[in-house]
């Protein structure tokens, strides 16, 4: 079989095998963990047997220069942490983590057209609405019941995944085609009412999934779109909240209320543990604590923990500060710094109005990460990262295909 057409199977392959662990990060994690195995052995394979070489386009990489240092950074840190580490027994292990920075790398480099790359993302996006879809009538069906045991704003849709996992996904993947919405033209690769319909489900899912920290993330950037994108919406958006938290009924507005109340069962354990977390890090301010045994480092700092305090400290900035250090919390600002200038720098260039709004949606997705971020580990999620890093890598191929003067398919050469 000619080299080319061995190279165009397995780099299908490896695109499908992607695709498949990015919808299945929302419902099962075996599934996404190997398919997430065999597109890294087939690009390995590939590597090391057939091509003996990395294939991808120089001005794009050009772009990615200083990013790709500090991602080599961060993770250096992040293995030095680890050797170094409060508790080092069987710490590097949590070091493969960093493997799931090739979904950018390999996003980057293996999708080599736009209309592969539209595919994979509805794709992604039809996926997602189907599972959206499916958890809503399972919670229509159910609320009934839930309503006489517990507060309506504590019956969640967790039937898949855990709903703060849930939610930060679902808030990813609304946030990239949300933008379109607001493009006058067709949109190119997807009828713009069979978008609306698609992200419907996942965005009423996603409220229902009652995570406080995606409902911060989702207002901030609602605000953001209306100031940037158009006016008229930022009025109805304030309206819609206004109104509803005039008119709702108590009980339905709780959980939101709730993200202000410092005594809340969740919000107090949450400032104790950053406290404790910020102690850690004073304490060990160079490499951190290393990510290992957290919570057995953390009773050292608070013997007399409350049941609410477990497992990390449900803070990416507290997490990094702790478990990394200064120099790993720096390299970790640096690198997120560096790929929202980019994306800044992609959305002021000549492009479609189409290809803007869907950078413009990739900026929402890194602040509502951010701001989600704020109140929980999500840069420790693995699902949540492979998504999160999947979509960032869309702004590069789109500035790979209309603007880089290297770029050329390599997969018939």
């Amino acid at each position: 079989m000619h080299l080319a057409k061995i190279r165009y199977k397995i780099n299908i392959a490896i695109l499908v095998c992607l695709t498949i662990q990015i919808f299945s990060a929302s419902f099962s994690i075996a599934v996404s963990s190997i398919s997430f195995g065999v597109w890294g052995g087939l690009w390995l394979f590939e590597i090391f047997f057939l091509d003996r070489k990395l294939i991808y386009d120089k001005d794009t990489f050009g772009e990615l220069k200083w990013i790709n240092i500090f991602i080599g950074l961060y993770i250096f840190i992040d293995i030095l942490s680890r050797v170094f580490a409060f508790y080092p027994q069987d710490a590097l292990i949590g070091a493969k983590r960093n493997l799931l920075f090739l979904i950018f790398f390999v996003c980057t480099m293996k999708i080599y057209d736009k209309k592969i790359l539209f595919k994979l993302l509805v794709a992604v996006l039809v996926i997602q609405a189907l599972i959206s879809t499916g958890e809503l009538v399972k919670y229509f069906l159910t609320i009934g019941h839930g309503v006489n045991s517990k507060d309506f704003g504590e019956i969640r849709i967790d039937y898949l995944a855990y709903p703060l996992t849930s939610g930060e996904i679902k808030m990813l993947i609304f946030f990239l085609f949300f933008p379109l919405i607001f493009l006058k033209e067709k949109i190119s690769f997807i009828d713009k009412r069979v978008m609306m319909g698609l992200l419907v489900p996942v965005f009423v899912s996603m409220l229902f999934t009652q995570s406080r920290n995606v409902f911060l993330g989702i207002f901030f950037c609602m605000l953001i779109t209306g100031i940037v994108i158009n006016r008229k919406f930022l009025i109805a958006f304030l309206a819609v909240i206004i109104l509803g938290g005039l008119l709702l009924p108590p009980k339905y507005t709780a959980r939101v209320k709730s993200i202000i109340d410092t005594n809340h069962n969740s919000n107090a354990p949450r400032l104790t543990m950053w406290e404790n977390g910020w102690r850690m890090f004073v304490n060990n301010p160079v490499l951190g604590v290393g990510d290992n045994k957290l919570m057995e480092v953390y009773q050292y700092y608070r013997p007399e923990m409350t049941p609410n305090e477990h497992s990390h400290l449900h803070s990416n900035i507290f997490m990094i500060l702790a478990t990394n250090g200064i120099f790993g919390f720096l390299a970790w600002v640096t690198f997120f710094f560096l790929i929202f200038l980019k994306l800044l720098k992609f959305y002021r260039m000549n492009l479609s109005m189409e290809n803007k709004l869907l950078i413009f949606g990739s900026i929402l997705i890194l602040i509502s990460f951010h701001i989600s971020g704020i109140f929980e580990w999500s840069f420790g999620d693995a699902e949540v990262f492979s998504v999160l890093f999947f979509l960032l890598s869309v702004p590069f191929n789109i500035y790979k295909f209309n603007i880089s003067s290297t770029f050329k398919s390599y997969i018939y050469n």
